[in-house]
């Protein structure tokens, strides 16, 4: 009979580990702050065209001009991040990053008296801070800091699934208190300064919680000699060589992407699709409570990847997906039928959303297998950018779409045009993109490779 495993005994085999209880709470904590404050952080539109005045194109323009950035941060996080040795880990020290996202969340909602001009650039470098710097870091060092914590492929997936199921039930929960406070408090520019305080408070304490409890098993803040030479001999150039020969790494931040555009651009146009086309913004808390089933599925999530495959299932939700909208297509604004797909679009992302940390290791080992060399926070970081972009987009597209068709948030009624622009970000888009997941999904073909690759890779640290 096999001896369990101390949690952060590293001698031990990964299949023996046994993790204490409080270690899935601790895990969720920091990824459960940064879903809150992207629940937040997608309502920066309609803040900026109703709140500050700005034009809805300037502020897309803003939004999507702050990307530029992500590309340049992004890959010089992963390389600092592979390049790291302290006594916490390699990627646990940038946890701290989380305090940062909230603070100048709070300065972001709370834009001073100034020329449009000076509101452009207050918006533009707190956004750029938030998401090009903070977010990077903590984006780019969640798969890396999961694979040095956790050794178990089947403790991973059961971390990840409790971690999506808590994430989703308090997005949900929040998503039906959101649309009240904004009914409320969001009628002035000092109601969202209080907002974003309610949020910021408890979301920067409780983030930290993962950097407290949760220490990376592999042990390297003192590497060796050889270690620091391999370190020194391998440059950013090298490490761009072996990400642009994982093709995995590719489909994956694709997948990443579409969904990021499907969810934020849903997000960011939520508050206008309820105050425009269905009359009453409180009526997103009533859609928010049908959301609620969604969490059940990660319950059973490792069940059915056990029986199926991670894959597999990713497949079924992007089939999902497209019904879910094509049910609110159909159904207008009936509200049995949009909170329906609403669930039913809701399930069909959580493989790639909720799961994205077990897809990358799995990546990770296919380029260490591919190229002999193990490369974590560039990969992580690659898919980190594909992340912000899809983010950005979302928000940028829903600024740029809606300016363009008249869209006025000075004006109690709206265009036709601007009306037909809500309508179809809100359903038709993330139909579209529900059909080029699914595409992505076929090509997505690791899971077939990963029995060889594990094995060949276990021979390889065996004889080393």
């Amino acid at each position: 009979m096999k001896k369990k495993a101390n949690w952060l005994d590293p001698s031990t085999t990964a299949e023996n580990e046994v993790l204490p209880g409080y270690l899935k709470w601790a895990w969720t904590s920091r990824g459960l702050s940064l879903a809150l404050n992207v629940l937040l952080i997608m309502q920066l539109t309609y803040y900026c065209t109703d709140m500050l005045g700005m034009g809805a194109t300037l502020v897309g323009t803003l939004l999507l001009a702050s990307k530029i950035f992500d590309g340049v941060t992004d890959l010089f996080v992963g390389f600092i991040i592979d390049a790291t040795h302290t006594k916490w880990g390699k990627a646990r020290p940038y946890e701290i990053f989380i305090v940062f996202v909230w603070g100048l969340t709070v300065l972001l909602f709370s834009a001073p008296e100034m020329s449009t001009t000076g509101k452009a650039i207050f918006v533009f470098v707190l956004y750029t801070l938030i998401n090009s710097v903070c977010a990077t870091f903590l984006n780019g060092g969640d798969a890396v800091y999961l694979a040095r914590s956790i050794r178990s492929e089947k403790n991973r997936v059961s971390v990840m699934s409790f971690n999506g199921g808590i994430i989703m039930l308090f997005s949900i929960v929040i998503s039906m208190l959101l649309p009240q406070l904004i009914a409320g408090m969001g009628s002035t520019k000092e109601g969202w300064t209080t907002m974003a305080l309610i949020f910021a408070i408890p979301c920067a304490i409780i983030g930290m919680f993962r950097f407290i409890f949760v220490k990376e098993v592999v042990d390297d803040n003192q590497p060796s000699d050889q270690q620091k030479e391999e370190v020194q001999k391998f440059p950013l150039k090298q490490s761009l060589k072996c990400v642009f020969s994982n093709k995995y790494i590719f489909i994956l931040a694709g997948m990443t992407l579409v969904v990021q555009l499907a969810t934020n651009i849903g997000t960011a146009v939520n508050t206008y699709y309820f105050k425009y086309i269905m009359g009453n913004i409180g009526l997103a808390t009533l859609v928010s409570i049908g959301s609620m089933l969604t969490p059940v599925i990660l319950l059973i999530f490792p069940v059915l990847s056990r029986k199926f495959g991670t894959v597999p299932i990713l497949r079924a939700g992007a089939v999902l997906g497209v019904v879910g909208y094509g049910i609110r297509i159909l159904g207008g604004t009936n509200l049995v039928t949009l909170t329906l797909g609403s669930v039913i679009g809701g399930v069909a992302i959580l493989p790639v959303t909720m799961m994205i940390s077990i897809y990358l290791i799995d990546t990770m080992d296919y380029g260490e297998w591919k190229t002999g060399t193990r490369v974590e926070g560039m990969l992580a970081s690659v898919n980190s950018f594909a992340s912000k972009l899809g983010s950005g987009i979302a928000s940028g597209m829903v600024g740029l779409i809606m300016g363009l068709a008249g869209y006025d948030g000075s004006l109690a009624t709206q265009s036709a045009s601007a009306l037909t622009s809500i309508q179809v970000l809100f359903n038709y888009v993330p139909m579209v993109l529900m059909v080029v997941l699914l595409i992505l999904g076929i090509a997505y073909k690791l899971d077939k490779e990963l029995p060889q690759i594990k094995a060949d890779l276990a021979k390889k640290h065996e004889a080393q």
